[in-house]
């Protein structure tokens, strides 16, 4: 099944995309499988709302991130990283796994409120930042029908991980938020595109 789904569709990862799993709402369901072709799937009001309806040949421009969205984001990287001195008092975030506790503080002390949509987006950057320098993923801007996103890609694969707006659409929905427990669900499944893309394949695979 995951070979024949890599082969045939495009793996989006975000909160929201294709390919990681529903159960959490990080991603989109995958392609069914012959056992649940014939049965019902109830998504939920989260799951509808970051949901990637297959369009044949819908058309998707993948580009490097323009100097204006790259300053964009380096705002609200600084944004987010006031805010964690301000309400934490920690000053080195450094863009790696150790980062987590941080972000996690936030969520437990409750800093922000589910209507703090822009300042959930900057917490998404940084967890973004994280997935980018622990597995060498690189932002870039992705554009389909639905709109243009910021989405993180490994090299020049069809892989991608959408998480910016990953923790405000959980927020959104009153859905607990638990940095640790998504970081090793993406972690998990971005090491599996990450084992696929690597290994030696036979032409036209």
């Amino acid at each position: 099944l995951m070979k024949r789904f890599m082969q045939n569709s495009k793996q989006c990862l975000e909160f929201g995309l294709c390919y990681l799993l529903v159960g959490m709402g990080l991603i989109a369901p995958m392609a069914a499988t012959a056992e649940s072709d014939t049965s019902i799937t109830t998504l939920t009001p989260e799951q509808m709302e970051s949901y990637r309806f297959q369009v044949p040949d819908s058309k998707v421009t993948v580009k490097d991130l323009t100097m204006g969205q790259r300053a964009i984001m380096a705002k609200q990287r600084r944004a987010a990283k006031d805010l964690i001195v301000r309400q934490l008092g920690i000053v080195n975030i450094q863009g790696t796994k150790q980062d987590l506790r941080a972000l996690q503080q936030l969520v437990d002390r409750e800093v922000l409120d589910k209507k703090q949509v822009e300042e959930w987006q900057t917490i998404g950057v940084l967890f973004g930042d994280i997935l980018a320098k622990e597995f060498k993923l690189n932002w870039v801007s992705y554009e389909d029908e639905l709109g243009e996103n910021k989405a993180l890609r490994y090299r020049k694969s069809e892989n991608y991980v959408f998480p910016v707006t990953l923790f405000s659409k959980r927020a959104r929905f009153d859905e607990e938020i638990d940095m640790f427990e998504v970081y090793a669900k993406l972690e998990g499944q971005i090491k599996e595109f990450i084992a696929w893309e690597n290994k030696p394949k036979l032409p036209n695979t």
